[in-house]
């Protein structure tokens, strides 16, 4: 340790590493806090980071430190070691029953239903089902069917299992019934009366009869928070662009109203102090309003810190106070650690914080010479510099911020969005608009005149912002998987419940049946996209919704994509041939009768690049496959499931064919399942209603 007459002379950097770290830690005490709880959080070997921060607690003496950091791993260790005892009690319990019955509090609402904190178990619990009549804070007894929770079999399919960590869930179920229960004031009964708030501000952006507008729609999600009135399709161009964001109430959206609040109370001239208490308390209100977010909470705590420290004299430190506003959610919800609101939000800050002190060490880009005292600068010379920091500030925070954004998307979505750079630079200025023009409409929407320009403006900027929004989003690679392409010869089946199925062969390929609108747009469409499949072409075997609803869903997703319709094949084969092979569809002979519509299924054969074969059969009748050529019937792989009416349920077909895996479909006869074919040398596999499968290669 260097004495102290040579204290003062020494610079930060020549000071020795102790030094430096004891320096820092006494700047931000909170940090080796913050360390041991997501160390305690994560357990297994992350235990480590404890005994290391309390080990370097000790030698750097800074006792009240350690005992700081022991507490707040005592209390996170202690309350989510709770939380998990109790939540495998529930599903072990659940697990033995048809049905269960429980009550609880609303705490939440969902798209589908909603979450109850259960009062017996002190678990949170997703109750599924349509039209529930229960709001936020509503105390009610329910009786429902237990849900087993799968993970996904594809990589950036909706993994229900990690939503539920992300959420705190212990378990879920399916509504049956219920009935509301005496209800007492509570922190959800808060919550329920700000979603009444924020529904009854969403009708003046939304008034009725408007709610197809995607205008209005990104107007209430961006200044109010409410996105469940915002459609998928208005969505996705920001979800493509990596501004998701920005259709959402975040910590950017809480710190742009603190600078509205602080330049209104500023020309109102009110004293700082009493402006400091006042922007907390309309802060305060706005992030529960808007539905307690977890990158708004994180932003409203930090400003809460900062105008605390101003009003009382006091030095805050940007990274003490991240530190801070990380600790307190972790210690009060430790399940947001998994959160991607959470990782994104506080890494997205630490990032901005970064480039904009890199900003500042930056010499000049085109502003005036270095070497120029500010004070002679020229009227000219200051609009100079301060375009120089404003775009070097944009610029330097937005590549930084997508640099630290990119991988996480990547690990948390399973996506990439290379053009997110430039797209988060367009939508810089547009996005203060939209918030200061929306804020105006709420405030001036029930003066006749003055509404209508303030609604021209709000609608004109909001479209201006989809519109970019748009045009990043569908630039050519804008949005895509995380995941290397499939080879030529990969093949995926997947079931989409109700004994259906959907089939992709190569790739690009032939994607056989596209299932319901419904099944579509969630589950078949984006198995494709992350599993790096690109359908070359789509055969509707059959008419009927539950086959070929989703085609629409599917064209528009691969606009390339070429449509064939099987009742429109003729009676001869047809062949098809691509980078993932030749396939030869053999129709149904023309005199069988198309009732039922699966007798219109036609047998599809595939031949791979490396000279391997495949049968799909799927529900086509036994009529069809008796006409195919004796050398068409060979394959290496199998692919069958049921007609109803001329069903192929004899084991001697899989003898001729001879292949090596059958696959049988969610409508395969359970007949099939014997032990004649595996005698043969075979494999057998049986495809459950909610499976993919993806066939080796």
């Amino acid at each position: 340790m260097p004495d102290a007459a040579n204290r003062d002379d020494m610079r930060p950097g020549d000071a020795p590493l102790l030094l430096r770290l004891r320096l820092f830690l006494l700047r931000t005490p909170l940090a080796l806090p913050l360390v041991g709880v997501v160390a305690a959080l994560l357990g297994g070997y992350a235990w480590v980071a404890v005994v290391v921060a309390a080990a370097l607690s000790v030698v750097l003496r800074l006792w009240r430190l350690m005992l700081c950091t022991l507490l707040c791993v005592f209390i996170a260790a202690v309350h989510e070691g709770m939380r998990q005892r109790e939540a495998a009690r529930v599903q072990e319990l659940w697990s033995q029953q048809d049905a269960v019955e429980f009550e609880g509090t609303v705490i939440d609402l969902l798209g589908r239903g909603c979450l109850v904190r259960a009062e017996d178990r002190g678990v949170t619990l997703a109750l599924r089902g349509d039209d529930m009549p229960y709001a936020e804070g509503d105390r009610v007894r329910v009786f429902a069917e237990p849900r087993v929770s799968e993970p996904p079999p594809v990589k950036g399919m909706f993994d229900r299992a990690s939503w539920m960590r992300s959420r705190g869930i212990a378990a879920e179920a399916d509504f049956i019934r219920g009935e509301r229960l005496e209800s007492p004031f509570s922190w959800a009964t808060v919550r329920g009366y700000a979603t009444g708030i924020r529904h009854a501000l969403a009708e003046r952006l939304m008034p009725p009869g408007t709610e197809a507008d995607a205008r209005r729609q990104v107007l209430c999600a961006l200044v109010l928070g409410a996105r469940e009135l915002a459609e998928p399709e208005t969505m996705l161009p920001f979800r493509r662009g990596g501004t998701l964001h920005a259709f959402a109430v975040s910590g950017m959206h809480v710190v742009m109203l603190a600078g509205l609040l602080w330049a209104l109370l500023r020309l109102l001239r009110v004293h700082p102090v009493t402006g400091r208490w006042l922007q907390l308390v309309v802060l305060g209100a706005y992030v529960i309003i808007t539905g307690f977010s977890v990158p708004a909470v994180r932003a409203y705590v930090m400003l809460a810190t900062l105008l605390i420290g101003l009003s009382l004299r006091r030095r805050v430190g940007l990274a003490n106070s991240w530190c801070f506003a990380a600790l307190l959610i972790l210690l009060v919800e430790p399940w947001q650690l998994y959160s991607a609101g959470f990782l994104l939000s506080f890494a997205i800050y630490a990032a901005i914080c970064i480039g904009a002190r890199f900003c500042l060490r930056e010499s000049s880009w085109f502003g005036p010479d270095a070497y120029i005292p500010p004070r002679i600068y020229t009227h000219w010379e200051r609009r100079q510099r301060q375009a120089d920091y404003s775009l070097r500030g944009v610029i330097i925070v937005a590549l930084v911020a997508y640099v630290v954004s990119l991988p996480l998307t990547a690990w948390l979505f399973h996506t990439l969005t290379p053009w997110s750079f430039l797209t988060n630079i367009a939508i810089a200025p547009l996005i203060p608009l939209v918030m200061l023009a929306g804020i105006a409409l709420l405030c001036v929407s029930a003066i006749p005149l003055v509404s209508s320009a303030a609604t021209w403006l709000a609608l004109r900027s909001a479209g201006l912002l989809l519109a970019v929004s748009t045009w990043f989003g569908y630039l050519p690679g804008a949005y895509l998987a995380a995941e290397f392409p499939q080879p030529p010869q990969a093949a995926m089946v997947l079931g989409t419940g109700f004994g259906g199925s959907v089939c992709v062969l190569g790739n690009p390929g032939l994607l056989i049946d596209s299932g319901n609108e419904l099944t579509a747009a969630l589950q078949v469409e984006p198995a494709l996209f992350h599993a790096g499949y690109q359908p070359a072409a789509l055969l509707l075997t059959q008419p009927v919704k539950s086959h070929s609803g989703g085609a629409d869903v599917l064209c528009a997703a691969w606009p390339k994509l070429a449509l064939l319709r099987a009742e429109e094949l003729g009676s001869h084969p047809l062949q098809l041939e691509g980078k993932g092979g030749r396939f030869i569809l053999y129709p149904p002979p023309p005199d069988l009768p198309r009732r039922p519509a699966a007798n219109g299924a036609p047998i599809v054969r595939w031949e791979m690049p490396d000279g391997r074969s495949l049968l799909y059969i799927g529900e086509a009748p036994r009529s069809t496959w008796e006409q195919l050529p004796p050398e068409a019937r060979k394959a290496d792989i199998l692919i069958l499931g049921k007609n109803p009416k001329q069903p192929l349920d004899d084991p001697a077909v899989l003898r001729a064919v001879g292949a090596h895996l059958v696959v049988l479909l969610p409508s395969a006869s359970d007949s099939l399942l014997s032990e004649s074919h595996v005698a043969l040398g075979g494999r057998l596999l049986r495809m459950s209603e909610r499976q993919n499968l993806l066939l080796p290669r």
